[in-house]
């Protein structure tokens, strides 16, 4: 099944298409409009296993433009669940403006109170690496991101694009000793930069990126059944009411 959903931000529409199966859990999210790959991964998992996913669309591409009066505006879609993270994001792709600000502010709680997400017991994050720069390398020791990082394991032998990034230690450790490549958020030093990691961590909602790069389907595949296992074995799928 397949409905859709309309936000306003200034003169653009952003969709939010929400693909599900059976049951609303787990919700997967796909906030970056050109990060396709894992779309079809999340699909896969919906025949396999249910769920639903929530997919913003509104260019086909990474950042959201937006236009208040004369002046146009962009954002990170990831960068806008803090105050500090759309000032952020505002000033690093263009121009800033306390118009500009509520605006995409109105637009962060209405998605995340039109789908209830600070109800749901685990949130799944889909994403894909198309910047070479940013692998799983760059949350390592001396790495660009490594501050807020709690632990981190690396396989050689799998690819440095493909990683998973959670909020939770029992899912480092899940996924750790079956060798995946996995970083674990430190959500009491991680540094707010308005991300749905940051976000639900502060919500106390256990988190996992599913990172993948651009293309590795049956990778990212594998990375999702790897997910709904963990999920089964913890008892987070399908009970909203769940006591974490």
């Amino acid at each position: 099944m397949q409905m859709k959903e309309d936000f306003k931000i200034g003169d653009t529409t952003i969709h939010a298409i929400v693909h599900r199966k059976h049951v609303d859990q787990p919700t997967m999210l796909n906030v970056h409009d050109d990060e396709n790959t894992a779309v079809e991964a999340g699909k896969v998992s919906l025949i396999d296993d249910g769920g639903r996913i929530i997919e913003l669309v509104h260019s086909g591409k990474r950042l959201i433009t937006f236009t208040l009066g004369e002046t146009n505006y962009t954002f990170d879609p990831n960068r806008i669940f803090s105050d500090p993270g759309i000032i952020a994001t505002l000033k690093r792709h263009g121009s800033y403006s306390e118009e500009a600000h509520k605006e995409i502010a109105a637009f962060a709680n209405q998605y995340l109170n039109r789908f209830r997400l600070d109800q749901e017991p685990v949130i799944i994050a889909l994403h894909n690496v198309s910047d070479k720069t940013f692998s799983i390398e760059s949350f390592a020791a001396g790495g660009w991101l490594c501050a807020g990082i709690a632990e981190i394991h690396i396989n050689p032998s799998h690819s440095k694009f493909d990683f998973f990034f959670v909020t939770d230690k029992r899912f480092h450790t899940y996924l750790k000793e079956r060798d995946f490549n996995v970083v674990l958020q430190d959500n009491d030093q991680v540094p707010d930069d308005g991300s749905l990691s940051v976000y639900f961590a502060h919500k106390n909602i256990p988190y996992i990126n599913v990172e993948a790069e651009m293309g590795h389907l049956e990778s990212q595949i594998e990375m999702l059944k790897a997910v709904r296992g963990m999920l089964r074995t913890l008892r987070l799928e399908n009970y909203r009411d769940f006591d974490l």
